[in-house]
Parts: structure tokens; sequence; C-alpha cells
């Protein structure tokens, strides 16, 4: 039934003046989105518009929190500078000394310090440095407020983090956004004290500026261990307390470990009226306990509903009476045969010329539509024959590619990793190690009296001997963050991410038995065989930490193992 459509269906419309079908169809298509309209309106259900509104306010908060991020970044920042500059670093080296006149000083320079980079800023009230005991420096701050800010600072330095974030208690009940930030020296990176800013809401407060969802709707940020409200919308009234059934939902889901969601509650908005129901969306900032939430009324998402459907049906009626008079301006003056046609010369504009046009009868549009699909075949050939040779020339640049980047990251004479791979490969890992706090293990290797090995047995021999002590580097290379590599000459290393300094001895011992296990044989060697002395570094890197600096360190502890013999494991920094 359908082929018989299919086929005679064309040929009959085809005795009908082209005016009236085309009219015809413009009727089809502009009842289209009226009967599109009418459908929408009759599925579309609260439940739909609240799923598409929970993604859009869910979108909107976590965007807020980015920004809040990156608000605090800022500070974070600024301070760092700060905590890091000479002033600041010799005012408390200044401090730390027993006298009197030095403390009275290094004071005086520090409250002048805070006045010269925050006096002028109003986003900042409070501004204090404490020593390593947590006192504050200030003689002159309220006992009660003095109180509150060692509380807090004892409480961050106990977190054991360097930056932290949270709210400090002021006075009568009021709390304040602050900041942390642990002060070390840039000598010794012993610690010297810590700086507390406290933060005015209003420097985060311009975030909702642009937040609108709507009559109704709120925006905040609150703390989600107490439920203190940090930052509200400027508009919104001081004091006010967000919704108790909310915060108590919303620390039940913070107890629950999520850190964004959905929850519904009832508010009573005034005296004498029935509780309304909200729903609220939230996201958790980043490192902090802090939620920004964003809340909706029911009503509000009804309301939208009936307005959405209204515009639906509004929209269709529109269309409906725009296509009756465009098909009866422009029904004179084309045909579907022309449109097709058109349709698909359009294809052609994404590379499509596999379109070919029916066309019947032997006028003007079927020569046409005949030399179209003459141009388009010969166009399809050669654009097939012109994407195979790109292929094909692109795998083999692809090829080469790889074998060049292969050549460049390898030693030619013993097949492990060369100087450039290693010296990328410790910036990447000594990067990585400073922002996880993880240690990272460096072993410098020598092989001892190899000038001796190429003297008495030949630079042939001695290369061998080289690929063999490369191999067995590479065997105990074993985890996919190890490497190791040929450093120049015949000095080797080897890197080991997450390392300790025990399991560093532990690898380089290994290293030193395995190639004593062998008995290569060395004539010129005190004990008769080939040996290696190897040096080891082990750090936790902070961001002071260089390449150049934990080289150094290897290299003087291999050139310690020389000394004392060779033929042993030496570790920096142990005697």
């Amino acid at each position: 039934m359908n082929r018989v459509i299919a086929l005679y269906l064309p040929a009959l419309l085809r005795q009908i003046a082209i005016r009236y079908r085309l009219l015809a169809s413009f009727i089809l298509i502009s009842l289209t989105p009226l009967l599109v309209s009418g459908y929408i309106s009759y599925v579309e259900s609260s439940e739909a518009i609240e799923q598409k509104t929970r993604l859009f306010t869910t979108e909107v908060v976590k965007q807020i929190a980015k920004n809040v991020q990156l608000r605090m970044a800022e500070v974070e920042s600024d301070s760092e500078t700060l905590v890091l500059s000479d002033p600041v670093q010799y005012a408390l080296a200044r401090y730390a000394l027993d006298n009197p006149e030095d403390k009275g000083r290094a004071r005086a320079a520090l409250t002048k310090i805070l006045l010269d980079s925050y006096g002028s800023f109003q986003d900042f009230g409070q501004k204090y440095f404490l020593d390593r005991d947590n006192r504050v420096l200030d003689p002159q701050v309220f006992a009660q407020l003095g109180r509150g800010v060692v509380d807090f600072s004892a409480a961050a330095r106990a977190s054991q983090r360097r930056v932290v974030w949270g709210a400090l208690e002021l006075w009568d009940g009021q709390k304040s956004i602050a900041m942390v930030r642990q002060i070390y020296s840039k000598n010794d990176n012993h610690l010297m004290g810590s700086l507390l800013l406290g933060v005015r809401a209003a420097r985060f407060a311009a975030i909702f500026d642009n937040a609108s969802l709507g009559a109704g709707s709120d925006i905040f940020i609150v703390d989600g261990r107490d439920g203190t409200l940090l930052v509200q919308r400027r508009e919104r009234p001081a004091g006010v307390p967000a919704a108790p059934a909310l915060l108590e939902q919303l620390a039940a889901s913070v107890r629950g470990g999520e850190q964004t969601g959905f929850l519904a509650y009832q508010q009573t908005v005034a005296d004498g009226h029935p509780a309304a129901g909200y729903f609220a969306v939230y996201t958790q900032v980043p490192n902090t306990s802090w939620y920004v939430v964003s809340t909706l009324p029911n009503q509000l998402l009804l309301a939208e509903a009936q307005a959405v459907r209204k515009e639906i049906v509004l929209i269709g009626l529109i269309c409906f009476a725009g296509a009756l008079v465009l098909a009866y301006v422009v029904a004179r003056s084309i045909s579907m045969p022309l449109e097709r046609l058109a349709g698909a010369i359009r294809a052609t504009r994404t590379g499509d010329y596999g379109q070919r046009v029916e066309y019947e009868g032997r006028d003007e549009l079927a020569l046409l539509s005949k030399r179209f699909n003459e141009m388009a075949a010969n166009i399809s050939q050669t654009h097939e024959q012109l994407e195979s040779r790109v292929a094909e020339r692109t795998r083999d640049l692809e090829q080469a590619n790889l074998k060049l980047a292969a050549l460049t990251m390898t030693d030619p004479l013993t097949g492990i990793a060369n100087r450039r791979r290693f010296d990328d490969m410790l910036a990447s890992e000594l990067n990585r190690a400073a922002r996880c706090a993880h240690p990272l293990a460096l072993l410098m290797i020598d092989v001892d009296y190899f000038k001796s090995y190429n003297d008495h047995y030949g630079h042939q021999e001695g290369d061998t001997c080289l690929r063999k002590v490369a191999s067995l580097l590479q065997t105990h290379a074993r985890r996919a963050s190890d490497l190791a590599a040929r450093y120049g000459g015949e000095e080797f290393v080897m890197l080991a991410a997450d390392t300790d300094a025990d399991a560093a001895l532990a690898l380089a011992e290994s290293v030193r038995q395995a190639l004593e296990a062998l008995r290569l044989p060395h004539a010129q060697s005190p004990i008769g065989w080939v040996s290696i002395s190897v040096g080891v570094a082990v750090q936790v890197p902070d961001e002071l930490q260089t390449p150049e600096l934990f080289l150094r360190m290897a290299d003087k502890a291999m050139y310690r193992a020389k000394e004392q013999g060779r033929n042993q494991v030496v570790l920096a920094g142990r005697k």
C-alpha cells in the first residue's frame, strides 16, 4: 500500500495547478505548529516544568559558587603576595626575637603594612597578624573580638591547611566571613604566624545582582555546619534568617555528604496565612562548608506553565494566519519540483553530493534537474578521490610525527628515556607533588670506574655495559609514574613518585644489588666487577622547590657515596 501511494500520489498531485498545491502545503505547514502547540499544552505538566527549572537553577547556583570561589581566590592570591613580601617576613622574624623593643617595632611595622595593604578597601573589616601562639599582634583590638579571632585562628591552624575560610564570631552573636592564612618563612619554611582577614559580605553580594529567577525567588549563602546566613542579596532585609525547615533539610543533606541537590519545604510567609510550598536548589562552594542556596515558590512554577501554554497557542495562531497570507502571495511563483532541486543544492553545502533530483517531463525544470545530477556525480567522484589522497597523506604524516617524537625523547645508545624527557618529567612531577603534598624520590646513579672500564675493554664494550645498566634500571621502573633515564655519559637517573625515604632507599639498594648479582667483569675495579654509586634525594616539595635544587641534592649524595668507597647508596641529608 505504501509503495502504491509513493508511486501514484506524486503523479496525481502533478495534475493540480502548482499554486493550489503550494497553497495546500502552506496550510498544512501552518497547522503543524498549532497542532504541536496543542499537544504540548496537553502533555506539559508541572512536574516537567519543575524538572526544567531545577536543571536551570542548579546551573545558576553552580555558576554562583564558581564566582564565589573566584572572589575567594582573589583574596587568597593577594594575601599570599603580602605574607611572602620581605617587609612582612622581616617584621615577623624581628617579632620572634626576645627583645621587647624589637617586638614593639615589629608590631608597629605590621600594623602599618595592614593599613597600607587593606586600609583603603571597604570590603575588609577585620585584619590582624597573629604570632605562632595565635596571639593578636594589634594591642588595640577589643577583648571580645580578640577572643573570637584567637579561637578562629587556632581552629584554622589545627586543620593543618595553609588557607582556611569560615565564619568569625564577633560580638553580640554576630558573625563575619573570615580567612586565615598561615605564614611560613621563605628561608627555612618554619611557621612564623598567621594573617586573618574579615571579609564583608558585600564583596560577594554583588554576584547575586544578575541572578534573579523571578518574583518570590531568593539566593543566599549559608554555612552548612550551623545554618549561619553569610551572604544575601542586597535587597533582602537584613537580619531575616532562612526558613528553619529549609535549614533542617539542608543540614541533613550535608550530613549525608551531598554537595549538590534539590529539596522541597514549607514556609510561612506572613502571620495568619497558610504555609506556602517552596523548593530549593543548593550546591557547595568547593573547599568550604558554605552552600549557595536558591529558593523558588511553587506558585511561580504554575504561573510559568500557564504563560508558556498561552504563548504557544498564540504563536500557533499567528503562524497559521501568516502562512495563509504568504501562500496567496507566492503560490503562483514557486513549484514543488523547484523546491526539490533547491533542497538538493542546499545539501551540497555540507559536502553531500550523493543527492539526486527526481524529475518528470521535458520542460526546463527537468533539463535543469538532469544537468544538476550530472554535475553532482562528477563532483562526488572527484571529492572521493581527493579525500582518499588527503587521508593517506595524513596517516603518513602522523606516523612520521610519532617516530620523530620517540627519537627526541629516547637515548639512542641505551633505548631508555634521554635527558630531555627526564627534565620535562622532573618539572611536571615536582609540580604535581607540590599540589598533592606527596613525597618525590630522585636517584642519581653513576657507574664506578667507568673510564677505567672503557680504557681497558674498549668503547664498544663500554657501550654494551651502559646498555645492560640501562636495561636493569628499566626493569626496576615498574610503575607508570616511574622513569629511568640516561643523564649523560655513565650517569643515570630514576624518578619515583609517591615514594618516601625508606622506599627510595630500598629501591636504590635493590638496583645496586641486582647489578652486583650480574657480576659484569671489571678488572680495574677493586671488587672485580661493575658496580654503581647511588645518591638518593627525597622531598615533599613546595612552590619554592626547583628541579636544579633537587638534582643538586641527589648529586651531592652520589658523590658522598663515591667518597665513602663506591658501590653503595647514600641518602641526602642523612649521615
